[in-house]
């Protein structure tokens, strides 16, 4: 994919991915707005005992980093909610209250865990966290109260007895150096004697601080004793939501979403979409790329060429179309071209019949048949009888009856019979006539090949345009084009004709060993061709002048195709 093929993207759904991104920034700014600040404050607790050892083997170190999911848990209990609850003055909440705003999650690669309280008031969180943490060491199966309590109390006895043992210590120093300068006996038995004394009293102090360990240590040896490290203090900051980066974020979001949905929508399309898609799907020329004409809601005539003006874009389109046929060969003779789509309702009738009057309004004779003997159209188009046309010919034979006179003038009686002419100049057309039961073999048979001869041997018709029924609906449009041994165009909807069913199409033809000419693109929505094909509509020049009122009246018709007349004829002569 090039470049044109992500700008034409951008170009086509920008106005989506924007409206996405603002409705959903919008949408969380009101969401957020109005909405009062909230405080978090957080109280960090461990687990274990090892924190206080000098040496804690790995296994105290991995069971309490395991024990820690197990207190988060025990956390969200309905008894240990509701005791915080009524030690912090809230009793009749229910306990999802609390457990709605109280998150807890551990510290990584430790065995510590923060209990994490979010409140919209500061001091009130605060009370929370703290009473949480003493409710969930009131659950657990460590120390108790008094058991906390009594290990303080020995922890601070022992610093002091330490204390005393190093003052002793010292007193006892310094007694040995008095005993070893002293010459005074009786000075010498008192030294001895207090540093006896000394002695007795390092010894039973070390006693003593033995004693105080063991007690200590066997307080200490419980795994799982729950200990808060950091108390959660009143929160001054708010932590609530930023509505400006909140709302730069949803539109963030919004866009993505909507970026993702339209390229899922583009990588699921397989609509034949631009004369670029159509090329690399069927490996055929786009003869002429027209934009879509009219509402749906308009009759068949106000979709008609002549009704635009003659530098609009539409009429532009469809004389590429004319000039890419007249000048593009593989056609001995005359033109004959069979017209058909791969499916009903892709605009192929209007498409040929409005291409029949461009070449009309170029000086050429042209003749269209409408050899959709199914579902005809071309008489409701050019509001024409339908009493005689093909299938009136296809039961009489084109080599009888040739009426006299000059040479231009010569043809068959019947077919001079079945001619109808137009609004337009120069146009002339043979309706379907009456449905038959038949219509493939009609088409197929050797005497609409003779009449084929007749349109090409005909002195007076210079192009010969056939309308022929969908080609993956009805084996008539293969058949015909078999016959007639004369150009297929494949008209394709760019709005619904999808990859698979134009490929068949083509196909469908090359088994028979017929060859399509071209692709002829209707409908087609010009942001979807590449930029050269789109910037040069914004060249053409609209004239001021208005055409004549559309409508019915065979008056008002032919004004509007004199109109065109006058418009095209001096510019199209020069260029033909």
């Amino acid at each position: 994919m090039d470049v044109t093929y992500y700008l034409r993207f951008a170009r086509k759904w920008a106005w989506l991915i924007v409206i996405a991104a603002f409705i959903s920034g919008g949408m969380t700014f009101i969401l957020n707005t109005g909405t009062p600040p909230t405080y978090q404050a957080s109280v960090v607790m461990s687990i274990g005992s090892y924190l206080n050892q000098a040496n804690p083997t790995a296994s105290e170190v991995v069971l309490a980093q395991q024990l820690v999911a197990t207190y988060i848990e025990v956390l969200e209990l309905n008894d240990v909610l509701e005791a915080t609850l009524e030690q912090v003055g809230l009793q009749g909440f229910p306990p999802s209250v609390l457990r709605s705003i109280v998150r807890a999650s551990q510290i990584p690669e430790t065995s510590l865990f923060r209990i994490t309280v979010v409140n919209t008031d500061p001091q009130l969180a605060a009370d929370i966290a703290n009473a949480l943490a003493e409710q969930l060491i009131l659950t657990a199966p460590g120390l108790n109260a008094t058991e906390q309590q009594r290990l303080e109390s020995q922890r601070s006895e022992r610093a002091q007895l330490e204390i005393m043992k190093r003052q002793f210590e010292d007193q006892q120093a310094e007694l040995e150096q008095q005993i070893a300068t002293t010459t005074d006996n009786d000075e010498l038995v008192r030294l001895q004697a207090r540093n006896n004394d000394l002695l007795r009293e390092i010894r039973e102090t070390s006693t003593v601080i033995n004693s105080y360990d063991q007690s200590i240590d066997q307080l200490e040896q419980r795994a799982n004793r729950l200990e808060i490290l950091e108390s959660a203090t009143v929160p001054t900051n708010s932590s609530g939501v930023d509505l400006i980066s909140a709302s730069l974020a949803g539109g963030l979001i919004g866009a993505i979403i909507a970026l993702s949905a339209v390229i899922a929508l583009e990588y699921l399309d397989d609509v034949v979409r631009s004369s670029e898609i159509a090329v690399q799907s069927l490996g055929l020329p786009v003869m002429g790329a027209i934009m879509r004409i009219g509402k749906r809601t308009d009759t068949y005539n106000d979709r008609l060429v002549y009704n635009y003006p003659s530098m609009s874009p539409i009429a532009e389109g469809y004389r590429t179309l004319r000039t890419n046929l007249l000048f593009s060969g593989g056609n001995s003779g005359k033109g004959v071209y069979i017209i058909t789509s791969p499916s009903p309702e892709e605009g192929k009738s209007m498409t040929t019949a409005n291409l029949a009057i461009t070449m009309a309004l170029a000086g050429l004779q042209v003749l269209l048949v409408d050899a959709d003997l199914r579902r005809p159209k071309m008489h409701e188009i050019f509001e024409l009888e339908n009493n005689v046309g093909l299938t009136t010919l296809l039961f009489a034979d084109p080599s009888v009856n040739t009426l006299d006179g000059d040479s231009e003038d010569k043809m068959p009686t019947n077919l001079r019979q079945c001619l109808q002419n137009t609004s337009v100049p120069r146009l002339r057309v043979i309706t379907s006539g009456f449905i038959p039961s038949n219509p493939t073999e009609i088409l197929g048979s050797a005497l609409m090949q003779r009449w084929i001869e007749a349109f090409r041997a005909a002195p007076n018709i210079d192009v010969v345009l056939i309308d022929s029924p969908p080609c993956l609906m009805v084996a008539d449009a293969t058949v015909l084009a078999a016959t007639a041994k004369g150009d297929v165009l494949l008209v394709l909807d760019a709005s619904k004709t999808r990859r698979g069913a134009a490929q068949k199409a083509k196909e469908r033809f090359e088994q028979l060993g017929l060859e399509v000419k071209g692709i002829i693109l209707n409908r087609l929505n010009p942001r979807d061709e590449t930029y050269e094909y789109t910037y040069s509509y914004g060249y053409y020049y609209t004239p001021t002048s208005k055409t004549a009122p559309r409508g019915k009246s065979g008056s008002g018709r032919r004004e509007r195709v004199q109109q065109a007349v006058e418009e095209r004829e001096p510019a199209e002569s020069t260029e033909e």
